[in-house]
């Protein structure tokens, strides 16, 4: 189709100004190409129990589940240095403990759970644990079993299931009975600055991160799972 407009500029000259349009034939792996990086956020979309709200980043081909937690399961091993028990991943020795870190408040901690559809299934296809300051940005904690990119490594893990809650919820139950080794482990002196528990009777207290900024013991990471997590 063929328009013909009739503009008046500014300065007082008449202008003709020709338009054709056609409809373009956008099939399916257009639209696909089209829309292959748009995600759409989704906060509070599912609960999770012990743990809380669960947030969504919906993909065309996967969804990225973002479940803001306060603590962290550290079943490994534990040394007593000058009254304060510190992880020792390495230690073939020390006593193993399944102790919880409590986060304080300026560190949120983002464990992320990538899903998948698969054939009559969802599938599970990495978990992440991110920590991040109040601007937003990621971090890798002093832990083993962290890649660069903050992908866990789980170990045998069932990756199938019925729903994206299920594997969401699956993810986590692996993540609290896991245990932590030395594995991909980076500095045991940072670690031990920042996991720190005070001994009192049965019980035992989280105590502060012994640096003025916690984030001088972690690197930061820049990913794009990282920028796809809802806080």
């Amino acid at each position: 189709m063929e328009t013909i407009e009739i503009i008046i500029r500014q300065n007082g000259t008449l202008t003709e100004r020709v338009v054709r349009e056609r409809d373009l034939d956008a099939e399916q792996p257009v639209l696909d190409a089209l829309t292959e990086g748009v995600t759409r956020s989704l906060r509070n979309a599912i609960s999770i129990p012990e743990w809380g709200l669960v947030h969504a980043n919906v993909g065309v081909t996967d969804t990225l589940w973002t479940a803001v937690i306060n603590r962290i399961p550290l079943h490994a091993r534990f040394r007593l240095i000058n009254g304060v028990l510190v992880p020792a991943f390495a230690s073939a020795s020390d006593l193993e403990m399944p102790l919880i870190w409590r986060a304080p408040e300026e560190v949120r901690l983002a464990f992320v759970v990538r899903t998948e559809p698969a054939e009559d299934c969802i599938r599970v296809t990495g978990n992440w644990l991110f920590a991040c300051d109040r601007e937003n940005r990621g971090y890798r904690l002093p832990l083993p079993n962290l890649h660069d990119d903050c992908l866990i490594c789980t170990g045998n893990f069932q990756d199938r299931y019925d729903t994206g809650g299920e594997g969401v919820a699956a993810s986590l139950e692996q993540f609290r009975k896991s245990k932590w080794n030395a594995d991909l482990m980076r500095t045991v002196e940072r670690s031990q600055k920042f996991f720190r528990f005070q001994p009192t009777n049965e019980t035992f207290t989280t105590l502060p991160i012994e640096a003025a900024d916690w984030t001088a013991l972690c690197d930061k990471v820049s990913t794009d799972i990282m920028e796809r997590v809802v806080l």
